[in-house]
């Protein structure tokens, strides 16, 4: 129902939504070595990627 709404009045961020119901569905592997062992492998390719969405997620793996 939000989606619906945000979606009719242009506020709804397409390319975050469909990462965020997908998850990274590249099938590159990551170059950046994940810093701890309780980061799952794919949980680590789905930050990589995330960090790539735009201004309000950069730095986010710097962040961890």
């Amino acid at each position: 129902m939000i989606t619906m709404i945000m979606d009719g009045d242009n506020e709804l961020n397409r390319v975050e939504l469909d990462f965020f119901l997908k998850g990274n569905t590249s099938l590159d592997a990551v170059e950046i070595r994940k810093p701890y062992t309780w980061i799952s492998d794919n949980g680590w390719k789905d930050m990589q990627r995330l960090g790539e969405l735009g201004p309000a997620w950069a730095g986010f793996v710097g962040d961890i």
